[in-house]
């Protein structure tokens, strides 16, 4: 079961889930009911963005694999201002990085 954040403006993405993170550790799966992830953006400085997979036909996403879904950046103004349609930005904790989000569109 997903906990969708109705409340959250939704952003259609394809989020790619490496096998080993910018620290050399193995990644587990990432499950939508507990992922906490952050987006990195880069620009004077780098910038971390809080946001939920806010996709109930996505729950879990396994290491390895690239799925397009819809997720919800807490702080949804500030991300937009930040990224934009098209833009490839680094995804993880805010301490390393686990993959790759391919922003498709800002809905």
């Amino acid at each position: 079961m997903v906990d969708l954040y109705p409340a959250l403006k939704p952003v259609c993405v394809e989020l790619r889930l490496d096998a080993i993170d910018s620290c050399g550790r193995a990644v587990g799966a990432m499950h939508a009911s507990t992922a906490r992830p952050m987006a990195c953006a880069f620009g004077a400085e780098s910038m971390w963005y809080s946001f939920a997979m806010n996709d109930p036909a996505v729950t879990v996403i396994e290491p390895g694999t690239t799925v397009t879904c819809i997720i919800s950046f807490i702080n949804h103004d500030g991300a937009i201002q930040a990224m934009h349609r098209g833009a490839s930005v680094l995804f993880g904790d805010g301490a390393c990085t686990r993959g790759v989000i391919r922003i498709i569109s800002f809905d």
